[in-house]
């Protein structure tokens, strides 16, 4: 089960590889950072699915 901390650096992580993926201009590229972006986000869902908790990793 990840930590608390390990939750907010995932969140966080996520948040950045989206942001990259917007700005990248070629295809390639923003592939990877939205395959990242994905790898973040299922290990954000997997911590909350143990915890029985929500964390808000969307707004962002």
């Amino acid at each position: 089960m990840p930590t608390h901390a390990e939750t907010q650096f995932y969140i966080h992580r996520e948040r950045q590889e989206r942001a990259l993926a917007d700005r990248t201009p070629n295809s390639d590229g923003r592939r990877v950072h939205l395959d990242m972006a994905r790898r973040y986000a299922k290990l954000i869902a997997e911590g909350e699915a143990q915890n029985g908790s929500e964390a808000s990793y969307t707004d962002g």
